[in-house]
């Protein structure tokens, strides 16, 4: 496949510095992600795009960095979120970090599974499922939600934390749509992709 963003045709000549900088502030450190190709002449997924819009990058992740706190959503109802879109949007890069992300905070491969393929996963707590719940319909609707899924989420979770499922689905929306830009390839979509984890 070749490179739609290679980075030695990046505006800003020090775009792969630039970019694992910003990702290290991201992630408090390196990245628990493949974000740049074996090879080193291109970023992976959303962050071939961003390397050519320094400033867009910069305010991108420092949002996401605000979005993806504890503080903001709790981390599993993130995970469901975020894995209810891929089950929606056509995202193997996306899934596949979200599968490891998923891991990191206790969900089964079972769980993940069901949600990437669109089924509500069993033995979560009721928030939980109305995160998955929600991540789903903001992922399918292209309305208003309406007035009884609103408040049956809203019975099931804080108003706070609705708000930051809204939050993770419409940053991904955006992620997703850089991807597509990029030219997503279908290396992401096989469980067994062979990059090796930190």
């Amino acid at each position: 496949m070749a490179y739609r963003f290679p980075l030695q045709d990046a505006p800003d000549t020090d775009a792969k510095v630039t970019m694992a900088e910003l990702l290290s502030e991201v992630y408090d450190g390196p990245s628990p992600f493949p974000v740049l190709e074996e090879d080193g002449k291109s970023m992976i997924g959303p962050y071939a795009a961003l390397s050519y819009t320094p400033e867009m990058a910069r305010a991108i992740l420092t949002m996401w960095k605000t979005c993806v706190k504890p503080s903001h959503i709790k981390p599993r109802n993130r995970e469901l979120a975020t894995l209810a879109l891929c089950s929606v949007y056509d995202a193997p890069y996306v899934a596949y970090c979200h599968r490891i992300a998923g891991e990191m905070v206790g969900l089964t491969s079972g769980q993940i599974d069901d949600a990437l393929n669109g089924k509500e996963p069993q033995g979560l707590k009721d928030e939980e499922l109305a995160a998955y719940r929600l991540g789903r319909a903001l992922s399918e609707t292209r309305g208003p939600l309406e007035d009884a899924l609103f408040n049956s989420i809203a019975s099931k979770m804080e108003k706070s934390q609705a708000v930051g499922v809204a939050n993770i689905v419409g940053g991904y929306l955006w992620i997703v749509t850089l991807i597509q830009l990029n030219g997503e390839d279908r290396r992401w979509a096989s469980n067994e992709h062979a990059w090796n984890r930190p």
